[in-house]
């Protein structure tokens, strides 16, 4: 039996156009290649990759006052604000002490998945601060939340 080669993501420059519309303080992009075209809407993967979050990440989230809604619904996912959601796009805000964040997922080709971080710091010195900690931990969940995998259940 032949056996898939793991995904490889990359961290790419992040030039998404709803993300970076406006003057931003930290921006971060991943891209995936797919193997084969993606059936499924940004929404769908992102949401799994929400889902399968570690509960060490959800809890660094939570020091940023950033809570989890204890049940998912139509205009939220994993306690941020769905902005925009379309077959190619989703768009996701959330307004925090420190920062405002917002988190673009794509399907720029069918084969071909980014995910894009920007934040807008309000407190610029602290927010530093903190996110030079908790940016390690956000880059590693990015590269995973990207990879998610749908289930068809």
């Amino acid at each position: 039996m032949k056996t898939q080669p793991a995904p490889q993501v990359r961290q790419i420059e992040a030039t998404d156009p709803i993300a970076t519309a406006q003057r931003y303080d930290y921006a971060d992009a991943f891209e995936l290649r797919l193997p084969e075209p993606d059936p499924h809407r940004p929404e769908a993967w992102v949401r799994a990759g929400m889902d399968s979050t570690p509960k060490w990440a959800e809890r660094i989230v939570g020091l940023l006052g950033m809570r989890r809604a204890p049940t998912e619904s139509a205009d939220r996912i994993g306690g941020l604000r769905v902005v925009e959601s379309s077959p190619e796009m989703i768009h996701l805000e959330t307004s925090l002490p420190l920062m405002r964040v917002v988190l673009v997922g794509r399907r720029t080709e069918p084969t071909r998945r980014t995910f894009t971080t920007v934040l807008h710091f309000r407190r610029p010195v602290l927010a530093r601060i903190v996110w030079a900690v908790v940016g390690i931990g956000h880059r590693r969940v990015a590269r995973k939340l990207i990879t998610s995998k749908i289930s068809n259940d």
